[in-house]
């Protein structure tokens, strides 16, 4: 089925968003799906994580403010707004609850929604990235915040590459409404992330729908600090992928959706 698409307005942007496996019915919750920094839907979940989820239940995959077709608005860019626009989605298609499912910066708005828009949210999957930055290997924290950081051998070959950073420009020059702005965009995203100071522990620990943290066991999560985040939360379960790297979790979809359709617990209705 071919996927429908629209735009949500709120706080002078409007965000662009795909409904795939629909249509959205009462009946069945739906996925919020959310890309990692820089991607787009289609380089981030096409053939992946998303035609997989979409057998369970529609898919509403949302593309960020300075992403794909959604365009960016005045002033930094916040952790916040990004929450704030998600849950704007769910209320222009009028859904009352997501199973939420992010990557990388994705995972960490999903938990502002969690946080934020708690009634909107029944079960958060988070992967590869955290509620913090501050729990990611320590190297790729002075590299994001620490302007002439040289990276380590070990860590250099999990940083994106050159190749793949000349998809993601593709992939936005085809789509955005501003073409030239994807420089502008990596600038922002960076500046936005390197000095979030991250969700509180206190709203985490308040989080009480399913969740489930899964990285790879070569990801820019920390092993430990998924597990302290595991803690702090009411109903959680920590993954560990073996063999994968932190871009590597988008091609475990065979593993990935099995987990989370276990967190989610409820079965879902015939389709």
């Amino acid at each position: 089925m071919k996927p429908t698409s629209g735009h949500a307005s709120r706080a002078g942007l409007d965000t662009y968003y795909e409904i795939h496996g629909g249509p959205l019915r009462a009946d069945v919750t739906p996925f919020v799906l959310l890309h990692g920094g820089l991607m787009t839907i289609e380089v981030g979940f096409a053939g992946r994580l998303l035609p997989k989820l979409a057998t369970l239940a529609p898919v509403i995959a949302v593309e960020l403010q300075c992403h794909g077709h959604t365009g960016d608005r005045d002033g930094p860019m916040r952790m916040d707004d990004l929450a704030d626009d998600v849950a704007a989605v769910l209320d222009h298609l009028e859904v009352p609850a997501a199973h939420l499912a992010g990557f990388s910066l994705g995972a960490m708005a999903a938990f502002g929604v969690a946080i934020r828009h708690p009634a909107k949210v029944a079960s958060l999957s988070a992967l590869g990235a955290s509620y913090t930055f501050d729990g990611m290997q320590h190297d790729l924290i002075r590299l994001q915040r620490e302007p002439g950081h040289v990276p380590s051998e070990a860590l250099i070959p999990l940083l994106p590459t050159e190749e793949d950073f000349a998809a993601w420009r593709a992939a936005f020059e085809s789509v955005a409404p501003d073409p030239t702005a994807f420089d502008r965009s990596v600038e922002r995203v960076n500046a936005m992330v390197s000095t979030w100071e991250g969700w509180s522990q206190a709203d985490v620990a308040a989080i009480a729908v399913p969740v489930l943290m899964a990285i790879g066991d070569n990801d820019f999560v920390r092993i430990d600090h998924g597990a302290e985040t595991v803690a702090l939360l009411a109903d959680a379960q920590l993954a560990v992928l073996p063999a994968t790297t932190h871009t590597g979790l988008l091609d475990r979809s065979d593993w990935l959706v099995p987990m989370i359709a276990e967190r989610i617990r409820a079965p879902f209705p015939a389709r």
